[in-house]
């Protein structure tokens, strides 16, 4: 687990800094323009859509094969191999997008009445599409080599800095609609650059593809894994972002924008998650070829027992604070409302509990020899979340969709732990999960009884100190799982190798 340690606590340093920046657009900036900010996600989350199916799941084989490819002394022609099948992908896929887009247009604009804003911006969400594959596959490239920490610095914390700048410049009139969109499609043609070169940097490559390394059958089961690793990208991209996209379609871009600024903020619980996932891919996908599943149960009892104690703790800290986020808001708070905020993340946060205290399943299902079984839960999901969002939309609206998505991932992950129960034998550990979850409803509990009169900055850092002082000890007396103590302390050692001498030799 060292590797998994360290990068995932780099990883979720840098987040939090990207995060805190994301915060604070969110508050003073994003709420200015709601209507630019809502475009820019609804054609960030249609083109983000159109990776698995641009890349016929390239992006996700990259990782299961990179062991093959060390295996064979020929891991030095994997970029150059990744790239050749990407380009083919790409172009394929494109004619069939196109061909498909142009046949399903009449009927698309009947059911959807917001569907003149995709029609508009075709040809920007498709290039996007392709820019937003190459980068995927840039980023899996690296973690294929246990790299998360620079990509992510680079393709989702830069975007964080990126992102207000350009609404200042919208809303101040320096430059157009139409300026705004190019501006966004150069920074993400950089970014996709700067991954390139960052890969290259890795190790040593060749810029021969050596096709001949696999053989016909090997090829045979590459494809084969491509396009079920694009269906569970597909999948898992509908029940993460269909909501984004749903809703500009059915309500409006200001609606995209309202939600995704309680979206952004929930998205914190993220970052604990995202980390273990994606350290994890190429550690579990190592552990599967060398068949040592101890190590991947490890995996998985450790990831869904640190991952709740973080995720309840993000869960209280936000939920406590968000009538503080709304009185920081400038006018730009039109149309968010505290209770609609509470509603709208409550469902998604209880979501990313969910989620996250299920631990690595989807790792494990993926890079195994039964993979063509997460994409049908995929399949399931997206379809189930389509229909829900469609029904509790058009009921509920904004609430609506964030209880669609809920629902989703309830159901997905509920069929993933039964998979790898039953086929497996792997388990989590019941009890410390427990232990978590009646230590965060006594915690919630406490902290609706704490409401500091000041103001909100000041009653903001009065109520996470309180929350750290209430959840902290019980945590560490309860030490669910029975290694808590010894992470905790692990971590302390490793965050003083950040700080100066002088404070470090004070910690433990």
């Amino acid at each position: 687990m060292g590797v998994i340690q360290r990068q995932s606590l780099k990883f979720t340093i840098i987040n939090f800094i990207g995060t805190f920046l994301g915060f604070l657009s969110v508050i003073f900036i994003h709420s200015l323009e709601k209507e630019m900010y809502g475009l820019f996600q609804f054609l960030h989350s249609s083109a983000s859509l159109l990776i698995p199916i641009l890349g016929l799941g390239i992006h996700g084989a990259i990782i299961k094969y990179t062991p093959i490819f060390e295996k064979r002394n020929a891991s030095n022609h994997f970029l150059a191999f990744s790239l050749v099948i990407t380009t083919i992908c790409a172009a394929f896929s494109i004619l069939l997008v196109s061909g498909l887009y142009y046949v399903l247009h009449p009927y698309l604009s009947i059911y959807f009445k917001n569907f003149k804003e995709t029609d508009e911006n075709k040809y920007t969400i498709l290039l996007l599409g392709v820019i937003f594959l190459y980068t995927a596959v840039f980023v899996a490239l690296a973690i294929s080599r246990y790299r998360i920490v620079v990509p992510d610095l680079i393709n989702s914390v830069g975007l964080k800095i990126f992102l207000p700048i350009l609404i200042l410049l919208y809303y101040f009139k320096i430059i157009t609609s139409s300026g705004f969109i190019n501006i966004a499609i150069i920074y993400f043609i950089l970014i996709a650059i700067v991954l390139f070169i960052y890969v290259l940097k890795l190790s040593n490559h060749d810029s021969k593809p050596r096709l001949n390394i696999l053989n016909k059958s090997e090829y045979k089961g590459l494809f084969g894994f491509m396009f079920f690793s694009s269906l569970n990208s597909l999948g898992a991209n509908l029940a993460l972002r269909m909501d984004v996209v749903m809703i500009g379609l059915m309500i409006s871009k200001e609606a995209v924008g309202i939600y995704f600024i309680i979206q952004v903020i929930s998205n914190v619980m993220d970052i604990p998650n995202k980390a273990i996932s994606q350290i994890t891919s190429p550690v579990i996908a190592k552990s599967w070829v060398d068949e040592d599943n101890n190590n991947i149960q490890n995996i998985y009892q450790k990831s869904s027992i640190y991952g709740a104690i973080i995720s309840v703790f993000l869960f209280l800290m936000i939920y406590v604070i968000w009538a503080d986020i709304i009185l920081l808001m400038p006018k730009g708070k039109d149309g968010l409302t505290l209770e609609l905020a509470l509603s709208i993340f409550t469902f998604l946060g209880l979501a990313k509990i969910v989620d996250i205290v299920t631990g690595v399943n989807s790792n494990i299902i993926s890079y195994s020899k039964y993979y063509k079984f997460h994409m049908y839960f995929l399949v399931i999901l997206g379809v189930f979340n389509l229909v829900l969002n469609y029904l509790f939309l058009t009921k509920y609206g904004l609430v609506g969709a964030a209880f669609a998505t809920f629902l989703s991932v309830i159901i997905f992950n509920v069929l993933k732990h039964l998979f790898v129960y039953f086929k497996f034998g792997f388990s989590l550990q019941k009890l410390p999960l427990l232990q978590v979850i009646l230590t965060g409803v006594f915690v919630f509990v406490v902290m609706l009884i704490v409401q500091p009169p000041f103001h909100p900055i000041v009653n903001i850092i009065m109520k996470v100190i309180t929350l750290i002082i209430l959840y902290a000890p019980i945590i560490w007396f309860a030490n669910p799982g029975g290694d808590v103590r010894n992470q905790l302390s692990q971590i302390l050692k490793d965050y003083k190798t950040y700080l100066p001498k002088g404070i470090s030799k004070y910690l433990p």
